[in-house]
């Protein structure tokens, strides 16, 4: 199963993936199907195994982000108390992912404290890297306009 292969998971022994596997399910989006939608509750969050999700931002303009590799999260909020989507999700192409569903994922936190920790700490991988990319789009931007003149 994909997990095994998640950032979000790395670190744990057999036994730590067997109780994360135990809360998994499979699921299949077509094309165009709105996972998340910004602001909305976080009830779940999916790893992606095949496909591609566009992770889409509004707050005053869009910022698209495409997610194209199997393993990455998405509705990282739902490990958050009283999280909301940041972003929609929606599906760039057919797609594949696991599913899991924030009560079961607070549940496995309660019952095994150290798994929630451990999977916490790599959330914070999760969340660096995106905002890296981030940082590196809008200075990819910036750089393009500071070099025109106009007048």
């Amino acid at each position: 199963m994909i997990i095994r292969e998640t950032d979000l998971f790395k670190g744990m022994n057999f036994k730590e993936l067997q109780i994360i596997a135990g809360i998994c399910s499979e699921e299949s989006y077509l094309k165009g199907t709105v996972i998340f939608r910004q602001n909305e509750p976080a009830k779940s969050l999916l790893i992606l195994a095949e496909g591609a999700a566009d992770l889409i931002v509004q707050n005053g303009g869009t910022l698209t982000y495409e997610i194209t590799e199997p393993g990455e999260v998405l509705g990282w909020s739902s490990m958050l108390e009283n999280g909301r989507y940041t972003a929609s999700v929606v599906c760039a192409t057919d797609l594949k992912g696991v599913k899991i569903e924030k009560e079961e994922l607070d549940r496995i936190f309660k019952l095994h404290p150290h798994v929630g920790l451990k999977m916490i700490k790599r959330l914070a991988g999760v969340f660096t890297r995106r905002l890296s990319s981030a940082y590196q789009g809008l200075l990819m931007t910036s750089r393009q306009g500071a070099g025109a003149a106009y007048g």
